[in-house]
């Protein structure tokens, strides 16, 4: 894009008229449909009903913030962008300071054109943006298999892939994602995509692309603090802050009485009192507190440079050591125990699922469990699980277990519940390098 027909794009976005009223009362509308859709929908079909907010946000935003539109019009097939910048402060940052890198590379494969946008890319992982194109409808077209190599080799980590569209259409823009389990080293940065749908031709891209702008490092610091709650205590061991996103390693106090779960609420002030959340979109974490170690994703503050940050924690679920699990018979179709938790209700369906019922104060659209062990201590894991709400804050799930040559009784772990530790936490982490 030249000067002038910059200048000419700039002018169209500010003298954009927006409709208000009529941009409230769709809000309004959607939202309610959204409500009144939720009762039967999977958990993933939650973002669907996002978009209509996002895409008020962002029409509000070029007209409020000249800046903001002069950014992202920069950057060609946008619109996954778009919905990352509404929600993630750190990468509104990263197109301000220009550290998004075009690609623009194109290949069809049975009528269908892949188009690799470009890349934002760190010690920590990449984000990919692309555009698929076909002369018909692709809505439910998904990824069936995703791999990004460097120099012949994959990158071992974890990845996401997809997109929230539910009407028909032609033309699908959404990201694919790696977060790397250890540094990513860009000497030589030569890369490659491996994408495949699943088309009834099972059409796949292999795509190789080479990074030429200059990877930032990571800033790394050493915190080692302790955070007491409720008689729990929390060790903060590090932060490490990226350009696409900070990572805190958090480890819990052995000699807890609480099986910690989760933290609803995390947010970090910066000194002018600017508030940075939890990445809200994407990958938000690696690992668990029942690992050594376990890693949540806050969105970057890299390119503001602040002196110190304070780290507020929040709504911190957790469930008495002992009771943080049932136990089932699968083979005897037999609940062998279930945690002495109120408004709390488990049915076996079948040889390998369940569906549970509970009470929560809030809308609590997250998996309950996680890893299954059996009777001889192998590990399993659930495959596939739904989220339903009903009526009076009671929401019902039903999970279904690989449990081949798995040993009954098994004990099945919560990953999350909605049972809270009392108050909340804070420190203090100076950045000095």
């Amino acid at each position: 894009m030249n000067e002038k027909d910059f200048d000419k794009l700039k002018e169209e976005l500010t003298n954009i008229v927006v409709p208000t009223e009529k941009l409230a009362s769709m809000r309004h509308n959607g939202y309610a449909k959204y409500k009144k859709r939720q009762k039967r929908n999977r958990l993933f079909f939650k973002q669907v009903a996002l978009i209509a907010v996002v895409v008020i946000i962002f029409v509000s935003s070029i007209r409020v913030s000249p800046a903001f539109a002069n950014a992202v019009a920069k950057i060609p097939g946008f619109a996954p962008l778009v919905e990352m910048l509404t929600k993630d402060k750190g990468l509104k940052d990263i197109v301000d300071n220009e550290y998004f890198e075009e690609l623009n590379i194109v290949q069809t494969k049975n009528n269908i054109t892949l188009t690799i946008l470009g890349t934002i890319a760190d010690e920590t992982g990449i984000v990919i943006f692309y555009e698929l194109e076909a002369p018909f409808n692709i809505s439910n077209l998904e990824t069936k298999e995703f791999q990004l190599s460097q120099n012949g080799e994959v990158i071992n980590g974890s990845s996401t892939s997809g997109w929230p569209y539910t009407e028909p259409t032609k033309t699908i823009q959404g990201k694919l994602e790696v977060i790397a389990t250890s540094k990513i080293d860009y000497s030589k940065p030569d890369f490659e995509i491996y994408l495949k749908f699943d088309d009834t031709k099972e059409t796949s891209f292999t795509i190789p692309f080479t990074l030429t702008k200059p990877i930032q490092p990571s800033k790394v610091y050493d915190v080692n603090k302790p955070l007491k709650i409720d008689g729990q205590t929390i060790y903060v061991q590090s932060l490490t802050i990226s350009p696409l996103r900070a990572e805190l390693k958090l480890k819990v106090n052995s000699q807890n009485t609480m099986q910690i779960l989760q933290i609803d609420h995390l947010k970090v002030l910066d000194e002018k009192g600017e508030e940075w959340g939890k990445v809200q979109d994407g990958l938000v974490g690696l690992g668990s507190f029942r690992e050594e170690t376990n890693s949540i994703f806050i969105q970057s503050n890299y390119f503001r440079k602040p002196n110190k940050i304070t780290l507020v924690l929040d709504q911190i679920e957790a469930l008495p050591k002992g009771e943080d699990y049932v136990e089932i018979d699968f083979l005897r179709q037999k609940i062998v125990k279930v945690p002495p938790i109120d408004d709390f209700d488990l049915k076996i369906l079948d040889s390998n699922s369940i569906e549970v019922t509970y009470k929560s104060k809030e809308d609590h659209h997250v998996q309950l469990f996680s890893d299954v062990i059996d009777a001889e201590g192998n590990q399993f894991y659930h495959n596939s699980f739904s989220v339903y709400e009903n009526h009076n804050r009671f929401t019902e799930s039903s999970y279904h277990f690989d449990l081949k040559g798995a040993v009954n009784p098994v004990q099945i772990y919560f990953f999350s519940y909605p049972h809270y530790l009392e108050g909340s936490t804070k420190v203090e982490i100076p950045l000095t390098e």
